[in-house]
């Protein structure tokens, strides 16, 4: 029984490890403004919605928004001198709401899946099955690797990236809106490349974090 019960653990671990590195991906994506400002000081689309914003200003406030708790709208305002006019119109603020909804989501199945594998990592290694837990890495890698090629399918063609926000429930913006011109096609693509960076960089510091606390006795020094 206690074996079966074993399997099991190690079944959840590489699901829960798995999500683990891919959500904590995508939450360093949405909710850091390096990507965001590295695009805008390339492009230089501030300047085509807001001229008494800076590249970083821009990012701040975007990624204040992303970290911030139940917004009710998401907007940025321009002091024109004598008034505060809005940057965003109402359907840029609900596709951003949807969109920090999807990345809230995101963030909750990042700590279950934390403390799901902090649990089941401590379970075998005060039980001494190291051994497992080092061959389960491999089942990780793979489901790593099949999860990040979707995504980068999703975010590097047309009909992937119309898939994900229908499912997101982002509506289609107008060729004028001030959203698309900051974080339009092109930025979602650049997005993409950062998110795989990302992926890599928190795959890589799982697999040393194991390889390092299941590391066999050595008999000779």
């Amino acid at each position: 029984m206690a074996r079966k019960l074993n399997f099991i653990y190690s079944l959840i671990m590489v699901l829960s490890m798995t999500l683990l590195i891919v959500t904590l991906a995508q939450n360093i994506l949405v909710r850091t403004s390096a990507g965001y400002t590295f695009y805008f000081n390339d492009t230089g689309v501030v300047n085509n919605v807001a001229f008494s914003y800076t590249n970083s200003q821009m990012s701040k406030e975007i990624t204040s928004f992303m970290n911030s708790w139940k917004p009710d709208e998401f907007q940025v305002y321009e002091d024109t001198g004598y008034d505060l006019e809005k940057i965003f119109s109402e359907e840029d603020s609900n596709n951003m709401l949807a969109i920090k909804k999807a990345a809230d989501i995101g963030f909750i199945v990042c700590i279950l899946s934390l403390i799901t594998t902090v649990a089941i990592y401590i379970h075998f290694l005060k039980n001494r099955f190291k051994l497992v837990l080092r061959k389960r890495m491999k089942c990780v890698t793979a489901l790593v690797a099949i999860i990040l090629a979707g995504e980068m399918f999703i975010m590097k063609t047309a009909k992937g990236l119309s898939w994900i926000l229908n499912l997101v429930g982002v509506e289609k913006m107008a060729e004028t809106s001030a959203l698309k011109t900051l974080l339009g096609g092109s930025f979602v693509d650049m997005a993409g490349n950062f998110l795989f960076g990302y992926t890599i960089i928190a795959f890589l510091i799982a697999l040393y974090v194991t390889l390092m606390l299941t590391k066999p006795p050595r008999i000779f020094y």
